[in-house]
């Protein structure tokens, strides 16, 4: 490109201009005056400039563009790149560009055009939004029209800021929807249901990548024309070669592959495969809270053992790009031993797919494709989770998307809702409360929702409680309270420090659990008991004497969290703690009872009827070590203690019980 030509203002060049894919890097070319720019092309290539994580293309594509707006939408795109070049010191990344091309195609839909100006005229603006609301967006697609039509602005292709509340009122959605947390029940049924597959396929592993590796073979020998039926019905007639003709011989041929695999099926829809990656996938996230481009950035080498208070723990290695201007740096993350199993099993079953596709990085090599995009695709093949189906990969880019298979996953597992796990959704998840029904599942989960529920599970059930959720692995019991006790002492270390998202994540998760938690006190629980519990109760009493409302709204307790105004902690005997810089952690002594009461303790009728529930084991273990051992006497004597005081408890929230009055046994003397 002439460097004259960079610089003239609305030059018309003697010679027909060059185009690129690469030529919308170059500033200035919007003014030239010509209808044909040089970056009016298919594709637009970020290589040389850009890098981007492993999930993400280098390229944009318009191929999917109306051709009657392409031009335009290019000229917009070209405009939104240089003006947050000039001035946000870094031009929009790839997966943003991506972003604001597609959001441009729905505005010129309903705008009808892409003569961006008419959206000035008040009487358009109005058809525009009615025509934006009838296409049902949600919020996130809103929001990002919002932010394309604020560029749109920025580089003056409108006159001034649009109405953001009247476009806000084109969005299907009822506020802002979070990612889900999943109930535990599903959770663990997901969690269960995934761990069986990779314990069942791991052996297989390398069975299942020579099996698919003959099935690409015969569709290639296929393709050549090659004749597998050597007798038989018109063995002897000439092949017909129609695309229709090649896939009936392909699918006959693949049915006689011979292997030992359990319920595999070989084929090139590759749903078999899909869905035990989609396990391993589900097991990596769920066992280390990763983002699914995190999470693509593995292989099975990117796993480790380190020592943390003389127990080894598994951590993981890979690429992050969030919160880097979309660069991936290297990072780790804690896991637990299964995801080198998962990921061992990821790795090894895709050998001769992932070989396929480097045949086909070869051949776009050769074929002249840029350096830097083929240095990408390789470097995608390192992962452990390529797509599935080969047979349709036609692009640039080699990362399975899980989201069908997550789908199918969850649909298919043996799993009806009940009441409690309703409850239980609608408290995790109020801004799509309703979404989960008793006697159904929730097929609208996305990998992100992995994420946020760890964030939940790190904090309900992580800390102050010795109810962690088990899954079932190889017949031993994986008790998660200990992982994300683990997690917790990783934290502090300098190299393993979580990313501000995961801290801010695990702060909104424990508010939301304070929020339940002051909901039950003030509102639900009928009693109270222990010190503060009886301060809050007599408080009720109080204020009813007066006539004041007792209710204290969700809002109002959020808003005294966020304040810093109440402090909750969850106790593992089902009390609860108020006092901020509590370190005694009441009821963790199994064989004593507490020498005197804590002042910030409250027990509902909730936490009540667990105590209830622990009280009986302990009565349990009691008959089961009151034998006469002199030596467990005094271990005894503690229980005793123990379940008599919580009988006081029971009594405070008129919970019926059977008084505890067994003697402890002596040896009879000889």
């Amino acid at each position: 490109m002439n460097d004259k030509l960079n610089k003239q203002d609305n030059a018309v060049p003697s010679v027909p201009v060059q185009k690129s894919e690469t030529a919308f890097l170059i500033e200035g070319l919007g003014r030239l005056d010509v209808k044909d720019k040089p970056y009016h092309v298919k594709k637009w290539d970020f290589s040389p400039r850009h890098t981007v994580g492993v999930r993400y293309p280098l390229t944009v594509s318009f191929d999917a563009t109306k051709p009657e707006y392409v031009n335009d939408i290019q000229d917009a795109l070209y405009k939104f790149y240089h003006h947050s070049k000039r001035h946000d010191s870094l031009p929009l990344s790839v997966n943003q560009m991506n972003i604001m091309k597609t959001r441009l195609q729905n505005i010129a839909d309903s705008l009808e055009g892409t003569d961006w100006s008419h959206l000035n005229n008040a009487k358009k603006w109005k058809s525009f939004t009615r025509s934006l609301k009838r296409r049902k967006f949600g919020n996130s697609i809103i929001n990002q029209i919002l932010s394309a039509l604020n560029k749109l602005t920025d580089v003056g292709l409108l006159s001034s800021y649009v109405d953001v509340q009247a476009l806000k009122k084109c969005s299907m959605g009822k506020g802002f929807k979070q990612h889900v947390a999943i109930p535990h029940k599903l959770y663990q049924r997901i969690m269960n249901h995934a761990l069986e597959t990779i314990e069942k396929y791991h052996p297989y592993r390398h069975d299942i990548s020579l099996a698919m590796g003959e099935a690409y073979d015969i569709q290639r020998r296929i393709k050549d024309g090659e004749k597998f039926s050597k007798d038989g019905r018109g063995s002897g007639r000439d092949l017909l070669m129609t695309e229709r003709s090649k896939r009936g011989r392909t699918t006959r041929a693949l049915k006689k592959i011979d292997h030992s695999i359990p319920d595999f099926k070989v084929d090139l829809h590759a749903t078999d495969l899909a869905d035990i990656l989609t396990s391993c996938l589900v097991v990596i996230q769920g066992f280390s809270g990763v983002r699914i481009g995190e999470a693509v950035s593995f292989n099975k080498d990117s796993v480790d053992t380190i020592m943390v208070n003389g127990k080894p723990v598994t951590i993981l290695t890979g690429e992050t790009s969030k919160g880097h201007n979309g660069i991936p740096t290297v990072t780790t993350w804690q896991s637990h031993y299964v995801a080198s199993i998962a990921l061992e099993l990821a790795y090894d079953m895709m050998e001769s797919t992932r070989e396929l596709f480097h045949h086909c990085v070869d051949k776009k090599e050769a074929e002249g494709e840029s350096a830097k995009r083929v240095e990408h695709m390789r470097k995608q093949l390192c992962s452990a989770f390529l797509i599935p189906r080969a047979t349709r990969q036609y692009g640039d880019n080699y990362i399975f998307n899980p989201s069908k298979s997550l789908k199918r996953l969850v649909k298919n597992l043996p799993y009806k809702a009940t009441l409690g796990d309703v409850e239980e959704f609608n408290t995790l998840n109020p801004s799509i409360e309703g979404q989960f029904r008793v006697g159904g599942t929730y097929d609208g989960l996305s990998s992100h929702d992995f994420r946020r529920t760890f964030a939940v599970f790190f904090v309900r059930y992580g800390f102050g409680t010795a109810s962690g959720i088990k899954f079932q692995f190889k017949h031993q019991n994986i008790n998660m309270s200990g992982y994300y006790a683990n997690n917790a002492i990783l934290a502090q270390f300098n190299d393993l420090l979580m990313d501000d998202e995961t801290l801010n994540d695990l702060k909104e998760a424990g508010i939301d659990l304070g929020v339940d938690i002051f909901d039950e006190i003030y509102n639900e629980s009928e009693h109270l008991s222990g010190v503060k519990g009886e301060v809050i109760l007599q408080e009720r009493l109080e204020k009813l004497e007066t006539g004041e409302s007792t209710i204290m709204t969700r809002t109002e307790i959020e808003d005294n969290i966020r304040r810093g105004n109440f402090h909750i902690m969850q106790l593992p005997s089902g009390a609860y703690c108020t006092n901020e810089s509590c370190d005694r952690v009441c009821g963790s002594q199994l064989f004593r009872a507490e020498i005197k009461e804590c002042d910030h303790k409250v027990v509902t009728d909730k936490g009540a009827k667990k105590i209830a529930r622990q009280r009986e084991r302990l009565i349990a273990k009691f008959t089961n070590l009151n034998n006469g051992d002199p030596l467990k006497s005094s271990i005894l004597i503690g229980l005793k203690q123990k379940i008599q005081v919580e009988e006081m408890t029971l009594e405070a929230h008129e919970i019926p019980y059977t008084p505890f009055t067994d003697d402890i046994l002596s040896l009879p003397k000889e």
